[in-house]
């Protein structure tokens, strides 16, 4: 600097006589003198900057420390300047960024390493910052640039200076290590809460009471026991044991806890409510970094279910082996290799009659005779699953019997084996040949019911019968008699007999009713006896005079015989049966013939009481046409002499017959007019809805009727009014309609003229109900006025004048409503369809009781009350009665109102709104549906006098009656009845 004549600007140490280091900061440069040849002078300062240098140094050894303890943990350091919005940022930043040290990177940059959705997040937390000096705290993504997603933690605050921000300083932390950490302790915490096993953590210790605390548990933990992780944490697992927990398992635990070994064993737990349930669970213990042991990690899985499969099928083979020992047919098991018998039960030992130990050292062909053995053999070596077949079998004492086995391959004991059932089917074959007799017997017997219901004529069925039974049954004698009344004197009787019997026919003494055949008829059951019972019931008259001459019978079966109205004809005998005795089986088939021969006797009965009936019937239909003739006679007589069109169409609507008065009204002939001409003098305009309900009423044979015009021989149109009805034949098919017509052109030329003059009342009505209104508002609005002129300067009479006079105009207005309700009421169009009575009700309650809500009051309404109306009008009705029943009961302590239904003498219903208010005298009844009739002063309990009037008209409108029943003091019933399906007005 000083060869050159350069400034001098210089920092360096030196040593002090004292060996201390200072240091001296050096500033100096050279002047020129103005004198040639000289050497310039040089002037300059010496300052001591050591406490500057120290804290410089310390400054600079701070930062390389920052820099340093950044780099290990992954923060690095920013600010940004509010007035330049200059960045600053520390070597980790750009490490982060995955950027040299000192390349450009300006904040638009780094907002936009950020991923696209956290962008708008690092924007707005800044803007806030820069604004409002609010700080933030985030974790975000971001893409360095190599590409890599990180997950970073950025924080950072405003500096404020004079209340305004100078600039914005924060940190930038990778986490991503740690995002990964908590992501991956994330899932394991969900598979780990999700398992259907159940995962309870613990402290390591310690082991003896009150044992080690719990610190997890997992969902299925609180599925399992019904405790929450609230109530168990911090406590022992020992709260899950119980009575039946096992000890000896429970010390076998302990050890291995005590010897830090894993652990596993089944173990009965307690759930919450001390259900029990068991455990198989696997205890392991869990060390850290340093080997030391700090939890216990225990997996449990439910086996209750296993535990009681295990238990039930201990159970199932007990149940079994007792099963196969008590079980009523024979059952064994034998070796299929040496075919000897393993086991043998009960039934087959009292069965067979060998004993347990003799059975056991047997074969198989020791039951089986020798017969069979070489079938046997044959059958061993079937290696079937299943297999069945019938036997012969051979008992101890040596009888054969038929046997039924069926056997099926299992392991006993270790060795191949096969169980077999037999089952002793002697009875059963038995009876399977019993039951091919008994088909073969009903076959002979449905041949029987077809040769006795051939035969038309009485004789004839009763000798059919006796030959048939006889046959069926299989029998030498058989006998049908009728009986008349149980007189046996007029019996009828029809005798077969064998060839056995052939030559004693007319040894027989006719019955008079006091042998033991008659006891049959009077209590109308069946009887079967041998020889032996007959010869000795006191009844058995044998065979009379010839018991001398005529062989004695072998058995004897009788049944009744039957009417369709259940009292006896008579009966069937049988006697001396082919083979054997009489059986309960020939006494069913007996009485099956004697069922179908009573049908066949009285069908023989009713066909000759036909024959003899058909010759008075045709002399019956002869006197029957005649008058018929007279009859049709006299309706032609009648109907040419009635005012009215009187005609008559058949089925398909083509006319046959019309009346002098048709004649009359439009010309013409029967001819002119018959089939379906007669549509000609019908009004075009009404010709199509005349078709369409003749239509209707033929399909559904409904009457057939309306309002039509006729067009009249003098070129007048007339109003007629028609209505036919079907005549049914004796089948129940339509034979012809009959009809007539009635002339109603003058009805409608009235109903025309009281239509008009209804509309004219109804405008009358409205301009009276207008000029009324407008000097009631006058007197209202001026007396107001003068009520606020006067104010506070009233007096008390004055006051009351001015109430009195708006209280009249309120009810003179309420008065000109409810007179135009009850004209209205009388001329609005009805609208039927169904009604919710009981919705009504309801309503209408809640809104009274809205109103007085202090009042106590029993509101009883039934269900399900529907009537059919005009639901406008229906809703008149209710509110008049259920308000007279809320005002006149209003002086009670309870108002009780009830809406209910009765029935009449008819059936029909009859709907009723019942009171406890103050009721009336009975005498002035009649009054109560007249307007302005009150039987209540309007001190008492106020009102016009209207509603009862207006109600009574609504009711009558739908063809329905309105009446009360009442005393004073006792409250008040008002009935009325609206009709089950809809009324046309």
């Amino acid at each position: 600097a000083v060869a050159a004549g350069l400034p001098l600007d210089v920092e360096f140490r030196i040593v002090t006589a004292a060996g201390e280091l200072r240091w001296i900061h050096l500033v100096g440069r050279a002047h020129e003198d103005g004198q040639q040849g000289q050497a310039p002078r040089r002037s300059g300062v010496i300052q001591e900057i050591t406490d500057r240098k120290q804290a410089e140094l310390e400054i600079a050894r701070g930062t390389e420390l920052l820099n340093r303890t950044g780099e290990l943990a992954k923060i690095g350091g920013w600010e940004v300047q509010a007035d330049t919005m200059a960045p600053y940022w520390s070597q980790e930043i750009y490490r982060i960024h995955d950027m040299e040290p000192g390349a450009r990177l300006s904040i638009g940059h780094a907002i936009r390493s950020y991923a696209p959705e956290a962008q708008p997040i690092v924007r707005a937390a800044a803007e806030a910052a820069f604004l409002h000096g609010t700080p933030w705290d985030l974790e975000l993504p971001l893409i360095t640039e190599k590409g890599r997603r990180i997950w970073v933690r950025t924080r950072g605050r405003a500096l404020l200076r004079d209340g305004k921000v100078v600039s914005l300083v924060g940190v930038l932390q990778d986490i991503t290590e740690q995002h990964q950490a908590q992501e991956h302790l994330r899932l394991l915490e969900s598979c780990v809460a999700r398992l259907n096993d159940i995962v309870l953590i613990t402290e390591a210790g310690p082991i003896d009471a009150p044992g080690p605390r719990i610190v997890f548990v997992n969902d299925a933990f609180e599925r399992r026991t019904g405790y929450t992780r609230e109530e168990v944490l911090g406590r022992t697992p020992r709260l899950l044991q119980g009575p039946r927990t096992q000890r000896a398992e429970l010390e076998r635990i302990r050890a291995a806890l005590q010897s830090w070994q894993p652990v596993r064993a089944e173990l009965i737990n307690y759930t919450k409510d001390r259900q029990e349930f068991w455990l198989d669970l696997d205890i392991v213990p869990i060390a850290d970094a340093k080997g030391r042991y700090t939890h216990w990690v225990a997996v449990e899985r439910d086996i209750t279910q296993r535990k009681r499969a295990e238990q039930a099928l201990v159970d199932s083979e007990q149940r079994y082996a007792a099963l196969f020992e008590m079980a009523p047919v024979p059952m064994w098991v034998y070796d299929v290799a040496t075919s000897r018998f393993l086991n043998v039960n009960k039934a087959a030992v009292d069965s067979y009659g060998y004993s347990v130990e003799e059975f056991l050292g047997m074969t198989l062909f020791d039951i089986r005779p020798e017969a069979e053995h070489a079938r046997l053999e044959r059958a061993l070596s079937d290696n079937s699953v299943e297999r069945k077949g019938s036997w012969q079998h051979r008992r101890k004492d040596g009888s054969i019997f038929s046997a039924h086995a069926v056997s099926r391959p299992i392991q006993y004991a270790g060795v191949p084996a096969r169980f077999v059932l037999a089952m002793d089917v002697t009875a059963q074959l038995k009876a399977e040949r019993d039951v091919q007799e008994h088909l073969f017997t009903l076959q002979r017997a449905a041949d029987a019911a077809q040769a006795i219901t051939w035969h038309q004529t009485l004789e004839g069925t009763m000798h059919e019968v006796a030959e048939q039974a006889r046959g069926v049954v299989g029998a030498h004698q058989s006998i049908v008699s009728l009986t008349v009344n149980s007189d046996w004197k007029q019996a009828i009787n029809a005798l077969s007999l064998s060839d056995k019997y052939a030559k004693y026919r007319d040894l027989v003494e006719p019955p008079d009713g006091t042998g033991i055949y008659a006891m049959v008829c009077q209590t109308n059951r069946s009887m079967r006896m041998t020889q032996a019972e007959l010869e000795a019931h006191p009844r058995w008259r044998g065979f009379g005079s010839y018991a001398d001459k005529h062989p004695a019978m072998r058995g004897w079966l009788a049944v009744p015989l039957t009417g369709r109205d259940g009292r006896n004809i008579g009966l069937l005998q049988l006697s001396d049966k082919y083979e054997g005795e009489f059986t309960q089986q020939d006494e069913y088939v007996a009485l099956e013939l004697a069922q179908l021969a009573s049908i066949a006797i009285e069908n023989a009965r009713l066909l000759e009481e036909v024959s003899q009936l058909n010759t008075g019937l045709e002399r019956k239909v002869a006197e029957r046409t005649l008058e018929l003739e007279r009859q049709q006679a006299l309706f032609r007589g009648l109907a040419e002499q009635a005012p009215q069109v009187v005609w008559t169409i058949n089925p398909d609507g083509a006319a046959t017959y019309f009346n002098r008065a048709w004649f009359e009204l439009v010309g013409g002939k029967l001819e002119d007019w018959t089939g379906t001409q007669w549509f000609s003098v019908i009004h075009p305009e009404d010709l199509p809805e005349v078709k369409a309900t003749w239509e209707t009423a033929r399909a559904a044979q409904l009457p057939f009727m309306g309002i039509r015009r006729v067009l009249a021989r003098d070129g007048s149109c007339h109003t007629m009014s028609y209505r036919a009805s079907p005549v049914i034949d004796e089948h129940g098919r339509v034979a012809f309609w009959v009809g007539i017509d009635a002339d109603i052109t003058e009805i409608k030329a009235i109903e025309a003229a009281l239509r008009l003059s209804n509309h004219e009342l109804e405008a009358f009505s409205y301009s009276v109900s207008h000029d009324l209104r407008s000097p009631l508002n006058t007197v209202d609005g001026f007396s107001r006025l003068l009520a606020k002129q006067l104010g506070a300067n009233a007096g008390d009479k004055v006051s009351h004048y001015l109430s009195r006079i708006q209280a009249g105009v309120a009810q003179m207005g309420q008065l000109i409503e409810d007179l135009l309700s009850l004209a209205q009421v009388s001329r609005a169009p009805l609208s039927n369809k169904s009604v919710d009575l009981s919705a009504l009700a309801h309503g209408i309650m809640d809104d009274w009781q809205a109103r007085d809500p202090d009042r106590k009051a029993v509101i009883t309404i039934e269900k399900g009350l529907r009537a059919h109306g005009d639901a406008r009008l229906v809703r008149v009705v209710m509110e008049n009665l259920l308000g007279n029943a809320w005002k006149f009961s209003s002086h009670e302590g309870v108002t009780e109102i009830t809406v209910g239904h009765t029935q009449d003498a008819a059936g029909l219903p009859v709907y009723f709104v019942r009171d406890n208010g103050a009721g009336f005298d009975m005498a002035y009844a009649d009054k109560l549906f007249n307007p302005f009739q009150r039987l209540h002063a309007a001190s008492e309990f106020p009102g016009t006098g209207i509603g009862l009037a207006t109600s009574s008209r609504v009711i009558k409108r739908h063809g329905g009656r309105l009446w009360a029943e009442s005393s004073p003091g006792h409250g008040a019933t008002f009935f009325f009845t609206l009709p089950k399906t809809p009324h046309t007005s």
